[in-house]
């Protein structure tokens, strides 16, 4: 079954925010404005699809850094974006980044934006360089 989404954007001449059926406001800012918002649906996505996952062995602590790069011509979508995703505690890093791979593989958002942007991933283990 579709479950539907729904925000309300309100803009005036002293503030532009959104807010989301319980009511809790997001500002859009000069810091944080639709883009940003954007990356972090994007990292918040693909953390719950890979927390969805089953697995045998777990982790401590993901930080998921994104990027993106918008492109200069009109519609300037976002032309590359970038998961550098630090992971703590991992206990099986091979099946980690399996876990990772099928995430992107079934994560919504992140198929979304890759139907216009060049996508990169990348792992680094806490405590490792």
């Amino acid at each position: 079954m579709a479950k539907e989404r729904k925000i309300s954007a309100h803009f005036t001449s002293d503030r532009r925010f959104f807010e989301n059926t319980i009511g809790s406001e997001f500002d859009y800012t000069q810091a944080t404005g639709p883009y940003e918002y954007l990356l972090g649906a994007l990292a918040g996505c693909f953390f719950l699809t890979l927390q969805s996952f089953e697995r045998k062995s777990g982790w401590e602590e993901v930080t998921i850094n994104v990027t993106g790069i918008k492109r200069s011509e009109v519609p300037t979508m976002l032309k590359t974006t970038t998961l550098d995703i630090v992971a703590k505690g991992v206990v099986d890093k091979e099946e980690f980044e399996a876990l990772v791979k099928r995430a992107a593989e079934e994560c919504s958002i992140y198929n979304t934006i890759a139907a216009v942007s060049e996508m990169a991933i990348g792992i680094r283990y806490d405590g490792e360089e």
